[in-house]
């Protein structure tokens, strides 16, 4: 007996949520809402070096251009917050460095995809015949689709004015990942903006990145110290000298009201392992290419490579790092 597109949706939320999501929803593949606004993002530089979002940008604001099949997307979120235990290492030094949360554990890309196909592998094996052969593609971060813009049609939240998605309840502590399939579901209803006049984001962001909705990567001490491979602007060293984030920054969602209570990670693959929380600038300067290796193997940082680490030490540490020498 063929199931109908609400007891579809259905499991496929419920199996999302027993696959360790604890966030799921429902969306149908349209033209993105928050397209065009991303095309002027990308028009005025601020992408910065991350070309890769510049292209093929009419696939990328559409899905239905890269897979006509599509029918319905699946949008989940997978929580990443944990309190940050005492006693780790670097946490006492006032010369240490701080990890943003999100990569103090394994890569989410690697859990979450691996989670996503487990979950399209189970919906197969749940479905009926006629709909189990279903066409799938699924992305963690990693392909051409506005994931909050789809997380956000799918009911999950809403996009607030730092740009992350903002759950009514939980906050923004969640990494997002999406199944997009040919199968027809029930779609969720979206949710309205719940930001009204706050500002604390768009105030607290020490290299003031920040507009409404809108956040020049250029500016940002996230890019800065993961996608820059060059010189960090002599004019933003003092701002994240301040802010003491040595790979990644968490400032935007630290004073989000919406984070005052923040749904904890069960995760085991997300628990903290060295180097995180903190890390000791004068262990960063006496690291070796070995060093690095071992520190961030399988771990969401390791886009930072090498010189990249050791000129964000010295920009925490006070020093103007040559990267002309490195």
């Amino acid at each position: 007996m063929a199931l109908d597109p609400f007891e579809i949706a259905s499991l496929a939320k419920s199996l999302a949520r027993e696959g360790g999501f604890e966030l799921a929803g429902v969306s149908r593949p349209a033209a993105a809402p928050h397209g065009e606004a991303y095309r002027r993002w990308v028009e005025t530089g601020q992408h910065g070096t991350m070309e890769y979002l510049a292209r093929n940008l009419d696939e990328r604001l559409d899905v239905t251009k890269k897979f006509p099949w599509a029918k319905s997307i699946l949008s989940v979120g997978m929580a990443y917050w944990q309190e940050e235990a005492t006693g780790e290492a670097g946490q006492d030094d006032e010369k240490a460095g701080r990890i943003a949360r999100y990569a103090w554990g394994r890569d989410y890309h690697k859990v979450m995809e691996k989670k996503l196909i487990v979950l399209e592998k189970r919906l197969r094996t749940q479905l009926p015949a006629d709909a189990a052969g279903f066409t799938a593609r699924s992305y963690v971060d990693t392909g051409p689709v506005l994931e909050r813009d789809l997380a956000a049609a799918a009911g999950l939240g809403w996009i607030g004015k730092h740009t992350l998605l903002i759950h009514p309840k939980h906050g923004s502590w969640f990494l997002l990942g999406e199944l997009i399939t040919s199968l027809e579901m029930m779609p969720d209803a979206a949710m309205g903006d719940h930001c009204g006049t706050c500002t604390r984001c768009i105030e607290a962001c020490p290299t003031d990145a920040i507009t409404p909705y809108a956040v020049d990567a250029t500016k940002c001490i996230s890019y800065q110290t993961l996608e820059n491979r060059g010189e960090i602007p002599e004019t933003l060293h003092g701002p994240m000298a301040e802010a003491g984030f040595l790979v990644g920054c968490d400032i935007c969602q630290e004073v989000c009201p919406f984070n005052r209570k923040p749904l904890a990670t069960s995760e085991a693959d997300f628990a903290a392992r060295a180097p995180a929380p903190r890390i000791s600038l004068k262990v960063i300067a006496d690291w070796t290419e070995q060093d690095w290796d071992v520190a961030t193997r399988g771990r969401a940082h390791r886009r930072a490579k090498p010189a990249m680490w050791a000129r964000n030490a010295a920009i925490l540490a006070g020093n103007t790092p040559d990267a002309a020498q490195r």
